[in-house]
């Protein structure tokens, strides 16, 4: 099954996952917004950085949970 499909399942069953794929999708926007201003200020960059950590850490959980629905029998 494709990874997408498998993130449509999981977002419809597993609340975790869900709230794991909406907060990613926030930190995404958040950061699309903050990489279009231009010149950043350090605190501006600082941010940056610490939203790209986070989006990591979701995406890291995101993906722990789609590799174990991948190991469900059946």
């Amino acid at each position: 099954m494709e990874e997408q499909r498998i993130k449509e399942i999981l977002i419809e069953r597993d609340s975790e996952f869900k709230m794991l794929f909406v907060k990613h999708q926030e930190l995404e926007e958040k950061l699309r917004r903050l990489q279009q201003r231009k010149p950043k200020s350090e605190e501006e960059r600082m941010a940056e950085k610490n939203i790209k950590k986070e989006k990591l850490r979701l995406k890291d959980a995101m993906q722990k949970r789609i590799c174990a629905f991948r190991k469900q029998p059946g």
